[in-house]
């Protein structure tokens, strides 16, 4: 799995404001994850089967997304929902691997971290209607790196393709989980 070409790494680059700040917010975390999963499934690893998922442990080469499916690994009983929530991977441990790849650059200062993304766009990193463009546009809107938080209509699932069953799963699970926080007053960057 290359990272650079992932899906993670797009998203991250979209969660970055325009000084280069990657803000904490929790569903950003969870979009993280998210987006991991997305890639675990585009790298082979995780299959929607009749029977349930099937977890490939065969590691990727990308920290995060080891981590991530080592854990699955370990408590496989679990749901997808659960490791959303609970796979302990976060926004900012992928952006530290973006700068050990050599995709990012960092500078630290009194006023914070800043990062300055070097991956170039693909020609299919341009086409909304390519499954990784789509795929990285609906985890984006759903998660709030493109404006306030959204739920993912059947026209955007679709252009996800083969990508839809955990495209479809991640979002869902964003768009609830951006809702509760919004329950508790703790709502993500809106």
């Amino acid at each position: 799995m290359n990272p650079e070409e992932g899906i993670t790494v797009r998203l991250a680059a979209l969660c970055l404001d325009d000084k280069g700040r990657l803000l904490d917010y929790g569903l950003w975390d969870v979009a993280a994850r998210g987006a991991l999963l997305v890639d675990l499934a585009r790298a082979g690893r995780l299959t929607d089967e009749p029977d349930g998922v099937v977890v490939d442990g065969t590691p990727t080469a990308f920290g995060p997304a080891d981590r991530l499916l080592a854990a699955v690994l370990i408590e496989p009983e679990q749901s997808l929902d659960w490791w959303l929530e609970h796979g302990g991977v976060r926004m900012r441990e992928v952006a530290e691997a973006c700068v050990a790849a050599g995709l990012w650059t960092e500078s630290r200062s009194l006023l914070g971290t800043r990062y300055t993304d070097h991956t170039p766009l693909a020609d299919q990193e341009l086409d909304p209607e390519h499954p990784d463009t789509a795929a990285v546009l609906a985890l984006a809107t759903a998660c709030g790196a493109l404006g306030p938080p959204d739920e993912i209509g059947e026209e955007q699932l679709v252009r996800t393709g083969p990508l839809r069953w955990i495209c479809e799963a991640v979002t869902d699970h964003l768009h609830r989980s951006h809702r509760r926080n919004l329950g508790i007053g703790a709502a993500g960057p809106f």
